[in-house]
């Protein structure tokens, strides 16, 4: 005999036991994490510490943007595809920073 009635036993359809079962997954879930300990580092530092530490570190290692307005102007003069190229290139550069 099972625990539960079946849902067709309220004059529901069958599947209407699959949202409470996801449900009560959830719940489970959610009750397993919450049981999880606060890890910290061995120099007792949190996780959230370490990333933050770690962002302005990449942070600092990111290159300042060129000057677009100014290399544009000096290649104005140039009209070869070269010169061209490289001002579309800082543009994309600039863009990808």
């Amino acid at each position: 005999m099972p625990k539960e009635d079946q849902p067709d036993a309220f004059g529901q359809h069958a599947n209407a036991e699959i949202n409470s079962q996801q449900l009560d997954s959830l719940e489970l879930l959610d009750s397993i994490l919450s049981l999880q300990p606060v890890l910290a580092g061995a120099d007792g530092e949190s996780p959230e510490a370490r990333v933050l530490k770690e962002i302005a570190a990449l942070d600092e290692k990111i290159p300042v943007e060129l000057d677009y307005a100014t290399l544009r102007w000096k290649m104005s003069k140039d009209s070869d595809p070269l010169s061209v190229v490289l001002v579309q290139e800082v543009s994309r550069y600039n863009t990808l920073i």
